[in-house]
């Protein structure tokens, strides 16, 4: 299998996830959904956040995520996308990330998706990359 065949059939294929890359702890794309940017800055800030967490915030694809839990090998995060008229947030969705040996997993998914469904579907491919060597 492809590191474009995890994003596209590991991922992406349910539904329930609406962008997702995996790239390496150096940085570098390994692979990634046709509308996910993360920038090489992005990755870094991932990377730096996740060996010294908590992290209040994260970007990825030039969007803010909220964090509401950090760890040294997941992030979850909501998408707080301000409103025009008040100045007050609402929830977008969310990002999960997985950190394994060499890559890190990056899954956006819409509001209508369950946190707990995404996170149990990063998970299993990151501990499979685990077990892997990667």
């Amino acid at each position: 299998m492809s590191w474009q065949d995890f994003i596209d059939k590991g991922l992406l294929e349910g539904g329930i996830v609406r962008e997702a890359a995996i790239f390496g702890i150096e940085g570098g794309i390994w692979a990634q959904s046709a509308g996910c940017n993360i920038s090489e800055d992005e990755q870094r800030a991932i990377v730096d956040g996740l060996n010294d967490p908590p992290l209040r915030e994260i970007r990825v694809g030039g969007r803010k995520y909220r964090c509401t839990m950090s760890s040294l090998d997941v992030i979850l995060s909501k998408l707080s996308i301000p409103e025009p008229s008040d100045g007050r947030t609402r929830g977008g969705g969310g990002c999960i990330i997985k950190k394994t040996n060499q890559a890190v997993i990056v899954a956006e998914y819409p509001s209508k998706s369950s946190e707990m469904d995404v996170l149990v579907g990063v998970e299993q491919l990151g501990n499979y990359f685990i077990t892997q060597g990667y």
